[in-house]
């Protein structure tokens, strides 16, 4: 079964409810699911992160955040996205950004 992957992009809007009430929660929450980051950028521990847009045909604003998880398969991504935690802290997200993309991939087999 292929590993599975999370890519989010959004814009911050109030950044200390949004890392209080969100970022700063979901690197224990991701674990709890078998997930973990492989690319962030614009939230806690990303200093020195830097990012080369190349192109948006999405929106005239650049997001605040990149970032891609990794799960072990795409049940487990969906376990996560469909936990009671991540849904007790979404508002969080939802409440401090805007032009938020989020997807699941599969990963490719070897």
């Amino acid at each position: 079964m292929p590993k599975a992957y999370v890519m989010i992009h959004l814009e911050i809007t109030n950044r200390e409810e949004f890392v209080s009430g969100f970022s700063s929660k979901i690197p224990d929450l991701l674990a709890e699911f078998g997930g973990k980051p492989l690319v962030r950028s614009g939230g806690p521990n990303s200093e020195g992160v830097t990012v080369l847009r190349l192109e948006n045909q999405v929106t005239d604003r650049q997001a605040d955040i990149h970032a891609i998880f990794e799960f072990p398969d795409k049940e487990s991504a969906l376990a996560w996205y469909d936990s009671d935690q991540y849904k007790a802290i979404l508002p969080a997200r939802t409440d401090n950004t805007a032009n938020t993309y989020l997807a699941i991939i599969d990963g490719v087999d070897d």
